[in-house]
């Protein structure tokens, strides 16, 4: 991987913290654990936020990649890598909430295993898909699979929460 691609994908780094800025705020607070009911609205409100950052971003992408670098090879790749590395990242609250949500409902040690389980599968097969697509498809194959094990989990958290 060039010096191009590597400072694209750091540039993406930056955004994506910035898109979970808000996301890390919520989660502190245990409040919002306490029913189901709370949480739900919660989760919806924190999603109308992140899909209005994740328009922002995508439509400004070159305005706000330009802020951190001037070499437009890198600006380029790193507005390339986002528009496939955000697809999903107005759902982010889905991801980090929903299990801290099932980390904090119930109490119980099972509960905090089972949790602890699903998030480190999570990134194992992040790096699976992480490693197969850059050997089958190269650079793109790597950037694919960040969207599509979050899909994956999105519906196993989903299931989940509704099961809870």
């Amino acid at each position: 991987m060039n010096t191009v691609k590597f400072f694209g994908l750091f540039l993406n780094l930056i955004v994506y913290i910035i898109l979970i800025l808000p996301i890390l705020l919520i989660i502190s607070n245990k409040k919002i654990y306490k029913n189901k009911t709370r949480f739900t609205f919660i989760i919806s409100c924190i999603t109308i936020i992140e899909i209005i950052l994740s328009l922002l971003i995508h439509i400004f992408s070159k305005n706000i990649f330009s802020i951190f670098s001037k070499t437009p090879g890198i600006i380029n790749y790193a507005v390339y890598a986002s528009k496939i590395i955000f697809i999903t990242s107005t759902l982010y609250a889905i991801k980090f909430l929903i299990p801290a949500f099932l980390y904090n409902y119930k109490k119980s040690i099972l509960t905090h295993k089972k949790t602890t389980i699903l998030f480190l599968s999570k990134i194992v097969v992040n790096l699976l898909f992480i490693i197969l697509g850059f050997i089958v498809f190269s650079t793109k194959g790597a950037l694919y699979a960040f969207p599509i094990c979050d899909f994956i989990y999105y519906l196993i958290y989903i299931i989940i929460f509704i099961r809870t």
